[in-house]
């Protein structure tokens, strides 16, 4: 539908709604996609990713959820580094039977609501930060947010409030604060199916006057959708082979869980989810004070609303309507989906509520959870079934106040690139690891090594197990003594003392690498293992300082030809080529035959990570790479930004210490199908 647009200049200035003819691409008429928020709020505005297990989803420190697709970053990717979103946007509102100095009313605070792709999510929310920080804090012992009042192993923590008179991008009135002061809590967990959810823990305090009927919900739009499709972003029906990024979603709910699922679904008579194959939902585990298992009891009900996107409705546009839509305590039926909500014409959205808290006082505060979860499988009943294991899994961890058994910590590790293989060090620390949910309070039983070329696909390479262990359930019994190092290695600081080394490695190319560690197990609790993310790496082999042999500096591939096997991006900026045997420290030039210096660039090797160039390191998805300390990555970019010609050029590596200069020349031949983006 039709988009407002709003720029804010001190204070929020809002157009007019309008509505008419259907945008598939979800961006506002006439207006560019990046909408900035005012100087002066974006000093208190945040915005980071919960990257700890599987699910990296945008959380921010005013209500809103998701990025609202203005970067590539995480908005909800699952798998994390799969490129596979799921999320535009999404936040939570509150609404209640409020009073202020003017009279009573029906106030609703909404993070988010029906808007355009692209703008600042920081205009379209009607909370305002209480402090310009996300704090984070960690259970894990090798993590350096470690914090023993933490609740998972990875914690973040904001708080915000609605007491700011302003109007939101995307609202047809000015916000009446309620006076209520939100701190949201995540908790996520990396291993076994916890790996598979993030946890929203919301507690809600009035500041204002006494409110009655209190309803607290979770406002999302859920796309499903494969960011490789596209090489604009946001995403649009111009710039990918995809067509529009929306109106191509499934969606259900599973009354038992709350749990509102979604799945790409290009058209109804052809689904085709191969083109984006996992599943996202989203559940509401409970409410405190009361519950909502014993409705009747506890005077609460949960409402499922779902509407057909549709910004500046005049059926949602005002606080009566989005309280209405909140508090009915019925949920909208799904199955069979209504024809309003089918796919490609229909663009689902939903809002998962509970309540009503019969009186929110003064100084009182009310919680509530929900979970954002993943699942993948073969096809659409598997990935279900999985999506409500998971949600089984994330109910009964607030059950049990998110006191879940846990496995040891994945160890400190660091991994050293060189010819063709890499070395891998962790450290011993979780073999002193006390987990008291356990019987035995040292259970760790041995580790494992995982590699793979994408990060979401690594693969187990090697397992070592104690040699003896009481209670064992694994049987593998290896012992240590083919990794274990004779003397431990000092390196950058922390003390390593096992090594694996990976070798009939590809120079150049990109790899994924993690050290996990496992507990015993027992009769009750399965073995648990810690998750991959907490201390996966990116390396990329190539020659290392020490082993040029004498040596020269060279460039590889050369020639280079676009069609490169490690960097079939779609953009010509997913494209590099390499410089290994450099000194530890230089400075690259590259010049035309005519002597025109294209680029120009210093080298250190003891800091170098690939950064500079988006193919080998991309700053907005991928993990910091470790390089050999004797390579570079040219992008092929010039130093004026633009994309190098086919052409044959020269090279000059100057060595920063000796002054000795190398030269040489390498080719490049591109071809038609590149675009810049």
């Amino acid at each position: 539908m039709m988009r407002r647009a709003a720029l804010m200049l001190g204070m929020l200035l809002v157009a007019a709604p309008v509505r008419g003819a259907g945008d598939p691409d979800h961006f506002a008429p006439g207006a560019h996609p990046m909408i900035s928020q005012s100087a002066q709020d974006a000093v208190n505005f945040a915005l980071l990713v919960m990257n700890q297990n599987k699910v990296g989803i945008s959380i921010t420190n005013y209500g809103f959820i998701g990025n609202n697709f203005t970067t590539r970053s995480a908005s909800m990717e699952y798998p994390l580094g799969s490129g596979y979103e799921h999320l535009v946007r999404g936040g939570i509102w509150v609404g209640a039977l409020a009073v202020d100095d003017d009279g009573g009313f029906t106030g609703v605070t909404a993070a988010a609501v029906d808007g355009s792709q692209g703008s600042a999510s920081a205009d379209a929310t009607e909370f305002t930060p209480v402090s310009p920080k996300v704090s984070v804090r960690s259970t894990l012992p090798n993590s350096r947010y470690y914090n023993p009042a933490a609740v998972s192993e990875l914690d973040y923590s904001s708080t915000f409030w609605d007491g700011v008179v302003k109007r939101a991008l995307g609202n047809n009135e000015d916000h009446r604060p309620m006076k209520l002061e939100i701190k949201q809590e995540n908790y996520a967990w990396s291993f076994s199916d916890y790996g598979n959810f993030v946890i929203f823990h919301y507690t809600i305090k009035n500041l204002g006057a006494p409110l009655r009927n209190v309803w607290v919900g979770m406002y999302d739009e859920l796309q499903t959708g494969n960011k490789a499709g596209y090489n604009c972003w946001p995403p649009s029906s111009g710039c990918g082979s995809l067509g529009s990024w929306f109106a191509k979603k499934q969606v259900g709910y599973t009354d038992s869980l709350r749990l509102f699922n979604e799945s790409y679904c290009q058209n109804i008579l052809d689904c085709r989810p191969q083109l984006a194959p996992p599943m996202a939902g989203v559940m509401l585990l409970g409410v405190r004070p009361g519950s909502i298992v014993d409705t009747v009891a506890n005077h609460k009900q949960v409402s499922l609303s779902v509407w057909s996107y549709s910004p500046g409705s005049v059926a949602r546009d005002e606080d009566v309507e989005k309280y209405d839509l909140m508090s009915t305590g019925v949920i909208t039926p799904l199955s069979p989906l209504p024809d309003s909500l089918l796919p490609p014409s229909g663009d689902p959205v939903s809002l998962l509520s509970a309540g009503p808290f019969l009186t929110l006082d003064p100084g009182d505060s009310i919680e509530v959870d929900f979970a954002y979860l993943g699942s993948t499988g073969a096809n659409e009943a598997e990935k279900l079934a999985n999506l409500r294991r998971f949600a089984r899994f994330a109910q009964r961890a607030y059950d049990r106040g998110y006191k879940v058994p846990v496995p040891p910590p994945s160890p400190r590790m660091k991994v050293v690139p060189r010819q063709a293989a890499m070395d891998i060090y962790w450290d011993e620390s979780p073999e002193f690891f006390v987990d008291r949910t356990s019987p035995d309070s040292l259970d760790f039983e041995g580790y494992r090594v995982y590699v793979g070329e994408g990060r979401d696909t690594l693969q187990l390479v090697s397992q070592y197990d104690k040699a003896t262990a009481p209670g064992d359930t694994l049987g593998f019994n290896t012992g240590f003594s083919a990794v274990r190092l004779a003397t431990p290695v000092v390196l950058d600081g922390v003390t390593y003392h096992y090594k694996y080394s990976v070798d009939h490695l590809r120079n150049g190319f990109r790899y994924y690498v993690a050290v996990t560690a496992y507990d015993l197990g027992n009769s009750e609790i399965e073995s648990l293992e810690s998750g991959i993310a907490q201390n996966e790496v990116m390396a990329t082999p190539a020659p290392a300082p020490n082993e040029a042999n004498g040596a020269g500096i060279t460039v590889f591939p050369n020639p280079y030809r676009v069609d490169a096997m490690w960097d079939a991006g779609e953009s010509v900026r997913d494209h590099y080529l390499w410089f290994a045997n450099l000194p530890a420290k230089a400075i690259i030039r590259i010049y035309t035959l005519s002597g025109d210096l294209v680029y120009e660039s210093d080298f250190d090797g003891a800091t170098y990570d690939g950064r500079n160039a988006r193919g080998i390191n991309d700053p907005r998805s991928d993990l910091r790479s470790t390089m050999s300390g004797a390579t570079f990555g040219w992008d092929m970019i010039t130093r004026n930004g633009q994309a190098a010609a086919t052409g044959l050029y020269m090279w000059s590596v100057e060595d920063k210490q000796s002054g000795k200069r190398s030269v040489g020349k390498f080719l490049i031949v591109k071809s038609d199908r590149e675009g810049i983006q």
